[in-house]
């Protein structure tokens, strides 16, 4: 019995060991690449380094980033049978059609009482923006959902799982969140990339809670990476009329940043998310 007992630890060691070594060399692969490329725009950004390429094209390729860790990490756990498996996770598409309301409706409406918290805080009324910025949020967010699921194949499709069977969702969830920030802050470093008037621990704060919403859409989507993709995409297009909007006034009278007020109603439905979940027991774990 002794012997079976240590036999088990043993193997429950190594494969800890295991599932720590891939998950460090995650880390590693996602943010060297990411970091490459952003500190390289932001040298470009500054003028202390020549390059031909558009910050903003930069960025995108350095989305990336996460993907290409989670294949390498998964390599390394499984070979090719883990990278299939990891990339068959962006391929679930049938899935409940309330998740994909949820997705495109629901970023909308985030934006809308973000607004309305903007306006309360005192932002003035701004004139309204070009009906093309509307009409332009579909190809946006079709656009967008590329480098969503680079982001999302690393975050929500190797990281989570991973996490969440060991520690919970909740805490997962807020440990990514965290890793997310972090990842991001080189963009603070690029002028024309539009982060510089946003305080970092609001973005952080807008992470953590996003990191929330996005568990709760990926475990309730049975592990499909393409519906928290979805709402990534969603998320990122869906501020671009109210800003059009709000950067039609003088630059002394736009009031807060619209992304703080944005932020607050994230918190706000992060944390009755958790009470909610709470309430109704676990969540379900989906690898």
């Amino acid at each position: 019995m002794k012997i079976l007992s240590l036999e088990q630890d043993t193997g429950g060691v190594t494969e800890d060991r295991a599932a720590a070594k891939s998950q460090f060399l995650f880390l590693i692969v996602t943010f060297a690449f990411s970091w490459l490329l952003l500190g390289l725009a932001a040298l470009s950004a500054n003028g202390a380094l020549p390059l031909s390429l558009p910050s903003s094209v930069i960025i995108t390729i350095a989305t990336l980033g996460p993907a290409l860790g989670a294949v390498s990490a998964a390599a390394y756990e499984s070979g090719r049978s883990g990278v299939r498996s990891l990339l068959g996770q962006a391929r679930r598409w049938r899935i409940h059609i309330r998740w994909y309301l949820i997705d495109l409706l629901g970023p909308a409406l985030i934006m809308l009482a973000g607004f309305l918290i903007w306006r309360t805080l005192g932002g003035p009324r701004p004139p309204a923006p070009p009906l093309s910025t509307w009409l332009s949020l579909p190809v946006l967010i079709l656009v967008l959902l590329l480098p969503a699921l680079f982001e999302e194949t690393g975050w929500r499709g190797f990281a989570l799982p991973r996490l969440q069977s060991r520690v919970g969702w909740l805490p997962a969830s807020l440990i990514i969140g965290v890793v997310w920030a972090l990842w991001h802050a080189p963009i603070w470093f690029i002028p024309d990339a539009g982060f510089g008037t946003l305080p970092f621990p609001i973005f952080a704060l807008f992470t953590l809670a996003l990191s929330v919403l996005f568990t709760w859409i990926y475990n309730g989507a049975s592990g499909s990476v393409l519906l928290p993709a979805l709402a990534h995409a969603a998320i990122n297009a869906y501020p671009l009329p109210w800003n059009t909007a709000v950067s039609l006034l003088p630059a002394g009278g736009r009031g807060v940043h619209l992304q703080i007020p944005v932020t607050i109603v994230l918190v706000l439905l992060a944390i009755l998310l958790v009470l909610l979940t709470r309430a109704q027991g676990p969540a379900r774990n989906s690898a």
